[in-house]
C-alpha cells in the first residue's frame, strides 16, 4: 500500500538531493530512510534555507517518488555519511504553507502548526498529499494508485 510523508529539510539540502536523485531523513538515520518503501510519495517542507540559518523559506520545496531499491549509505559530509532513498523528483515549484494551512487536514490547530514540522519524517493522508502536489503545480505529474 502506497504512503504519503512530509520529510522536513534545509532548503540547500533537498536541492542537493533534488538535483542527486535521492532523500535522506532525521540526518541520515537508517531507520526513517528504511520506513520509506518503493512507491511510496515523499514532499519535502524547508523551515529555512540552511540548518538554523540562512532565510525563512516555510515552504514545501521538492515532492516525487521513491524508486526500487534498498536504502544505501553515501556522504554527508566530509567523514559523515548517511542512509539515504533513491527518488524520482517532480518539476514542481515551492509551495508556501501559509495558505494551504487552513486545508491540510494533518493541522488540527492552526496556531500551533508548526509543531508537525519538528518530526524529520511523518505521514500524511493521500488527500493532503494530493494537495501539496497540486499547490506546488505538480498535480497533473502526480498519480494515485
Amino acid at each position: 500500500m502506497t504512503s504519503y510523508w512530509i520529510g522536513v529539510a534545509a532548503g540547500n539540502h533537498v536541492a542537493v538531493a533534488v538535483a542527486e536523485g535521492f532523500a535522506m531523513f532525521a540526518h541520515g538515520r537508517h531507520a526513517a530512510a528504511k520506513r520509506v518503501q518503493p512507491g511510496d510519495w515523499v514532499a519535502y517542507y524547508s523551515p529555512r534555507e540552511g540548518i538554523n540559518a540562512g532565510a525563512l523559506l516555510r515552504s514545501f520545496t521538492a515532492i516525487g517518488m521513491a524508486l526500487e531499491g534498498e536504502v544505501a549509505e553515501r556522504q554527508m559530509l566530509p567523514g559523515v555519511t548517511g542512509w539515504y532513498r533513491r527518488m524520482r523528483w517532480l518539476d514542481a515549484a515551492p509551495a508556501s504553507i501559509y495558505p494551504l494551512l487552513d486545508r491540510l487536514a494533518f493541522i488540527k490547530d492552526r496556531q500551533h502548526w508548526g509543531m508537525h514540522f519538528r518530526k524529520s519524517l511523518f505521514k500524511v493522508g493521500d488527500e493532503d498529499f494530493a494537495l501539496l502536489a497540486e499547490a506546488m503545480g505538480a498535480g497533473k505529474q502526480f498519480r494515485q494508485p
